[in-house]
């Protein structure tokens, strides 16, 4: 057998995998849509609001990512400028980072909605 068809025997087993993924995470998220809608009574219409929310803290952990992978980028450069040892700048593209990037992303969303809120009720004159 030519190893193209082996590259194509590959290629159908990673589409397959992404197809398998969506499907649970479709099936989970239409789950908890009927759980948050009839289990929870929350309402449809505070779905959109939510979806928004999301697209923000994704934006926001890009955002972030990126940053991070710049300082530590610069900050490898500057270490092997400033001495004689060598360090890799592959250590800077440690999946832990978007990871930790997301975490930033979520705190400091939670941050600014809590200072907003805080903000709304010192105007009303309820602090």
């Amino acid at each position: 057998m030519p190893i193209t068809d082996w590259l194509g025997i590959y290629r159908l087993g990673t589409a397959m995998e992404a197809v398998f993924i969506l499907i649970i995470t479709g099936l989970t998220s239409g789950g908890m849509f009927i759980l948050g809608v009839r289990g929870l009574r929350l309402s449809r219409s505070g779905l959109g609001w939510v979806l928004g929310k999301v697209s923000e803290c994704i934006g926001l952990t890009l955002l972030l990512f990126l940053l991070n992978l710049a300082v530590g980028m610069c900050s490898i450069l500057a270490w092997r400028s400033l001495t004689r040892h060598f360090v890799s700048i592959y250590l800077a593209s440690d999946t832990t980072l978007l990871i930790l990037s997301l975490l930033q992303a979520l705190t400091f969303q939670a941050w600014r909605e809590g200072s907003r809120q805080h903000h709304r009720s010192e105007s009303r004159g309820c602090a």
